[in-house]
């Protein structure tokens, strides 16, 4: 006997990615949507439903022969969030014979956090600022590295400091490069990051290469662990190939992009495929919409 979940949701993206992740933490259950009926599956063998509804717009959901899960939380900060590490937490609780997934959560530490941005710069910068900003670090001085053409980058830096990302990235190929000589280029900005600042010339990022800028990232990650540290990173303008590169580094992935629409796109399905799968063991990532955001923040994590 086995159990299965009901995931009562009606955005066909999420529906997919929530799905994939509970199969990831539970591959001998039977997952299906509300509305469905999924002919390979034998409810005569469940022991145990679980209906995982929305609790943003469901209220008081209807009892029945399944155990209610929400899907919704408040992170805190007034954001509407889908956490699948804690709904699979909920599910451990009544499953007796499965494995408690609370040390992999109380171990999993987010420390160097990758944002891939399709956004105007203000809706970057404020989505930045409101949801992975400094505070959102366990450490009181993050590292912020933008790796974008020179006009996308803010101007933060206050008016005593100066730093340029363009001599980082030219010294940091060299092989005597240690992680902690990172700390040596960076300056506080009015954000609360330690930035490198804007490059010398405004294509310098693109132009010396995604060798050094994966290097880079690779370093930061070093430094974060050794260090006890937290540092977020910020690509635009690379193609798919090249963000790829970056992805195994990181403890979570961020893509915000400007409206739900774009994930009816083929190609941008394609790509948001890509980079989950780009992803190293435990690592999560979240898709943020801009149009969401500027409303009622929400996002899921997978």
């Amino acid at each position: 006997m086995t159990f299965g979940i009901i995931i009562n949701e009606r955005d066909e993206y999420l529906y997919s990615l929530i799905k994939e992740r509970l199969t990831y933490y539970y591959p001998q259950a039977y997952i299906d949507r509300v509305g469905s009926k999924d002919p390979t599956i034998n409810y005569g063998l469940i022991s145990r439903l679980y209906l995982l509804y929305d609790n943003r717009q469901i209220t008081s959901p209807e009892e029945g022969n399944y155990t209610l899960i929400p899907l919704y939380e408040d992170d805190g900060k007034g954001h509407m969030i889908i956490d699948m590490r804690r709904i699979s937490n909920d599910i451990s609780s009544f499953e007796n014979d499965k494995p408690s997934l609370t040390t992999e959560v109380s171990v999993y530490e987010d420390r160097l956090k990758l944002l891939i941005s399709y956004a105007y710069i203000d809706e970057r910068e404020n989505f930045i600022r409101r949801a992975i900003g400094p505070d959102s670090f366990d450490t009181i001085h993050p590292i912020r590295i933008d790796l974008m053409s020179g006009i996308r980058m803010p101007t933060p830096f206050v008016q005593e400091a100066q730093g340029s990302i363009t001599k980082l990235l030219r010294d940091c190929k060299g092989k005597s490069f240690k992680p902690q000589s990172i700390l040596d280029y960076l300056n506080p900005d009015s954000n609360g990051f330690l930035s490198a600042g804007k490059p010398i010339q405004e294509d310098d990022v693109f132009d010396i290469g995604i060798e050094a800028c994966t290097r880079l990232v690779s370093l930061l990650r070093d430094l974060c662990i050794k260090e006890n540290g937290g540092a977020l990173v910020v690509a635009e303008g690379w193609r798919v190939s090249e963000l790829l590169r970056f992805i195994p580094c990181c403890d979570s992935l961020h893509i915000l992009l400007p409206a739900r629409m774009c994930t009816e796109d083929t190609g941008m399905v394609k790509e948001l495929g890509a980079f989950k799968r780009g992803l190293s063991s435990g690592a999560l990532m979240t898709v943020h919409y801009c149009e969401d955001y500027r409303e009622q923040y929400e996002s899921i994590n997978i």
